[in-house]
């Protein structure tokens, strides 16, 4: 069972269909659920990880935040936050941004899952249909 799971946010339907996900797999009572967002100039995250919190409180889980400042490339402190807090597990929405005929994860994603040690879950973006609004479109793929 997983002890330590990081989930990264921002204000993307993917990173908050990440956030749901996390908060489902850190039921267990001895799982820690920890929300990292790396902050661009002049942009507030508090919302966000308000917004997250409030989530996983609901589900009746305590969580941490932690709002990291930018100065460089967004993977590499989410990296060093994983690292630095012993996380399990790394758990990160995909890009919504597709290029016509590409597969595309995101290149910060990208860069994560090239240079990590620790396990990474790629939890796409919501199906969009307005009756499921809860419910993420996760899929699951074995290389």
């Amino acid at each position: 069972m997983l002890k330590r799971i990081l989930v990264a946010v921002d204000d993307s339907a993917p990173a908050l269909a990440a956030a749901e996900l996390a908060i489902e797999l850190g039921q267990d009572p001895l799982t820690e659920l920890h929300f990292v967002t790396v902050t661009e100039e002049g942009r507030t995250t508090d919302a966000i990880l308000r917004h997250v919190a409030t989530l996983a409180s609901r589900a009746g889980l305590s969580p941490t935040c932690t709002a990291i400042p930018d100065g460089g490339n967004p993977f590499e402190h989410l990296l060093a936050a994983a690292h630095d807090w012993n996380a399990e597990l790394v758990v990160i929405g995909c890009s919504d941004k597709r290029r016509p005929g590409a597969p595309y994860v995101g290149s910060q994603t990208e860069h994560l899952l090239e240079f990590t040690d620790i396990p990474v879950l790629v939890v796409p973006g919501r199906a969009g249909t307005a009756d499921q609004p809860d419910q993420p479109n996760v899929r699951s793929s074995r290389g």
